[in-house]
């Protein structure tokens, strides 16, 4: 008999400058995969990163070393990828950083994934990557924001998908807005996700949890664990009886390693 491995399975979304990649790519379990989208996003994070190129023949020969080899943090910058120059055109239009991280992706599900983490950060940048990839292969959805956007969000959901189907913990890093419904006016806060994914997205994490900042000298960084206000479908599975606000690390979430 096999006993089944328990893996976090965590989305965490939050406004700008609350301290989302910082708590968890410092305080995750190491070593470990970041794949970034935005530029600068990583500058947080005190620790040591050793960057990787965006390629298929750089991330291999990591996939094959031992863990004990490994650096503790590893970083596949995708926004050095993007366009250089600016276009006059008004439709997002760049293939480059989704085509690359597929790439990259595809390559660690071949040949192996020896991190105990892997992060995406944010889920913003991958869906921009997203829909640069459907301006350049299908212009014509673009015409049509509930086509672009349906697309988007499936793809999304795919990625997702994907990457919590590697042998290791996962979280996704995304932005929050608010949304009023103007009937209602009912407001909700959701990820900065097109489409209806943003409603729905709660459900493909086993954790998913809502960052906030507290004044102080310095400012503390906590998680809402639980419904309040304008936050809502939020939780986990597991653990149990986390309090509703949490500390933002990984030990004030989950303890220590040997408890998971």
């Amino acid at each position: 008999m096999t006993t089944l491995k328990r893996y976090i399975r965590e989305g965490r979304m939050g406004p700008p400058l609350t301290y989302k990649t910082g708590a968890v790519v410092e305080t995750y379990p190491k070593p470990m995969l970041v794949f970034e989208f935005d530029r600068g996003g990583l500058d947080i994070v005190k620790q040591p990163i050793i960057e990787c190129e965006a390629s298929t023949a750089q991330i291999v020969p990591y996939c094959t070393m031992e863990r004990t080899a490994l650096p503790p943090i590893l970083a596949i910058d995708f926004s050095k990828t993007r366009t250089k120059e600016l276009s006059l055109g008004y439709v997002k239009q760049d293939s480059t950083p989704l085509i690359l991280f597929a790439d990259v992706l595809n390559a660690v599900i071949t040949n192996g994934c020896p991190w105990k983490t892997v992060v995406v950060d944010p889920v913003t940048g991958l869906t921009d990557a997203v829909i640069g990839h459907i301006g350049m292969t299908n212009s014509k959805a673009m015409e049509d924001a509930r086509r672009w956007a349906h697309m988007a969000g499936e793809k999304v959901s795919q990625t997702i998908g994907v990457v919590q189907g590697l042998p290791c913990h996962t979280v996704f890093i995304m932005h929050s807005t608010e949304d009023k419904n103007e009937l209602t006016n009912e407001i909700k806060t959701l990820p900065m996700i097109p489409s209806s994914l943003r409603e729905r997205i709660q459900g493909l994490f086993s954790q998913f949890f809502y960052a906030v900042l507290e004044k102080g000298q310095p400012p503390k960084p906590f998680v809402l664990t639980q419904p309040e206000a304008y936050v809502k479908a939020i939780g986990a599975r597991w653990p149990n009886n986390l309090p509703a606000k949490c500390g933002a690390t990984f030990q004030e979430i989950y303890g220590s390693e040997d408890n998971i």
